[in-house]
């Protein structure tokens, strides 16, 4: 099986205040020292890629002291709560913790998703129909040996490919205490294809 060979990081910044231009602000600050962090890495300015940004209000109740009764306080409060989330990519998967704990440190409060990928996949899938063609000739010619007749030329031919690699890692914040171990694994390439031949007496 091929080896993953890219890596893809979603790193976020999430901040909240009262004021909206705080909030823009902080974000803005955390996300630079993020992205500085994360070139400092090893990573390519080329592959740093903005993919989320937004501002939202969001309504909150102030702590009621627990009182045993049920209380529906009046006083809601709308703070802003603003999102930036970068796309990383990098070929080097062994620096993935180093990246990750760099970013963390630097003021990224949200590892959105880690996933792995194949950089070129097409040898990998030009082989795997290869030899799908190849077992269903050979099946077709144990049924026709089978049936008493012969195979001609094949008149249709259609496949496909798919990939079935690890899921998209989850990160705790908590792992950022200590060096962050990642391991790429291998991804397994699947093929199918239907054939349609000649049959011949």
């Amino acid at each position: 099986m091929p080896l993953l060979d890219v890596a893809v990081i979603v790193l976020g910044v999430e901040t909240r205040n009262a004021s909206a231009s705080a909030a823009v602000s902080e974000n803005a600050a955390l996300m630079n020292w993020t992205i500085q962090a994360v070139l400092r890495a090893g990573v390519n300015r080329s592959d740093v890629q903005t993919s989320q940004y937004s501002l939202a209000t969001k309504t909150q109740n102030p702590p009621i002291p627990y009182s045993g009764v049920s209380v529906i306080s009046q006083n809601q409060t709308s703070i802003f709560v603003a999102t930036n989330q970068v796309t990383i990519r990098t070929n080097h998967t062994g620096s993935v913790g180093k990246i990750l704990d760099a970013a963390i440190s630097a003021g990224s409060n949200n590892v959105v998703s880690i996933s792995f990928d194949i950089r070129n996949p097409q040898p990998q899938t030009d082989e795997a129909l290869r030899r799908s063609v190849i077992d269903a000739r050979r099946m077709a010619e144990a049924m026709a040996s089978a049936a008493g007749v012969r195979l001609g030329k094949a008149m249709e031919i259609s496949g496909g490919y798919s990939f079935v690699a690890p899921r998209a890692v989850a990160y705790s914040m908590a792992a950022a205490l200590n060096p962050t171990p990642f391991e790429e694994g291998q991804v397994q390439v699947t093929s199918a294809v239907s054939m349609t031949y000649q049959v011949l007496p």
